[in-house]
């Protein structure tokens, strides 16, 4: 930070207990990360540090994740169905070997 004369300044130091209600706002409450730095007048790159060392994801890990989940849960059910389409064929290749041998066709 610098102030009219040029000189950098420190950014703000906070102490623990504003950080951990700042993190409680965001994982506990479930309010946007960007709304809370605001209300709070603190950085967002600030905010998801903490959230960060807290060991909360940042809300782009979470929606990766969400999205993730979501992924995996419809390729397991395509996978599901896939399978069954195949035991399915495979009783109809079945029933046309046992067809073919009892007609005597080689």
């Amino acid at each position: 930070m610098r102030t009219k004369e040029g000189k950098q300044t420190a950014p703000p130091r906070y102490d623990e207990e504003f950080k951990a209600g700042a993190v409680r706002m965001v994982i506990e409450q479930g309010r946007p990360s960007r709304e809370v730095a605001k209300e709070l007048g603190i950085c967002i790159d600030t905010l998801h540090s903490w959230l960060k060392a807290a060991g909360a994801p940042t809300p782009g890990q979470a929606d990766r994740q969400d999205r993730d989940t979501k992924h995996l849960r419809e390729l397991e059910a395509e996978n599901r169905a896939l399978r069954k389409k195949l035991e399915e064929k495979n009783e109809v290749i079945d029933i046309l070997k046992k067809s073919v041998g009892i007609l005597g066709i080689p």
